[in-house]
């Protein structure tokens, strides 16, 4: 037989706050996985001034960032969801779950570390 559990507001607005979270994660992920798609087909969005500006040669470059974006797509999505699980169940319990985690903080510090790299490298190849 379930057990009642009494419907508070507070934790109504808890709840849609760690949604919310896991749906940035996993926008975040849809965003890598969109970069790693365009490095491995080697396509860019075209200048209006020269529309065969889309299509850039084929490099190895490309491809072993495109796995690595891929990868931290995965580590976003990993993240958020070990993030969702742990606020709710220290919902459950009815414990304070607003303390900062250092292995969230660490596995997005390295995914921020990539696209900075990511960029640095386009706008390298870019010259």
């Amino acid at each position: 037989m379930p057990k009642e559990h009494e419907n508070v507001v507070s934790e109504g607005r808890d709840f849609a706050m760690l949604e919310r979270n896991l749906l940035s994660h996993l926008r975040l992920a849809v965003l890598l996985s969109l970069l790693s798609s365009s490095l491995i087909l080697n396509a860019r969005l075209p200048t209006p001034s020269d529309p065969g500006s889309a299509h850039t040669p084929a490099s190895t470059t490309g491809l072993a960032v495109a796995i690595i974006e891929v990868a931290a797509a995965i580590a976003a999505i990993a993240a958020g969801v070990w993030e969702y699980w742990q606020g709710y169940a220290d919902m459950r319990a009815k414990r304070g779950f607003l303390r900062a985690s250092q292995t969230h903080l660490a596995v997005l510090s390295i995914v921020g570390l990539v696209v900075f790299a990511t960029c640095l490298m386009l706008i390298a190849n870019e010259a």
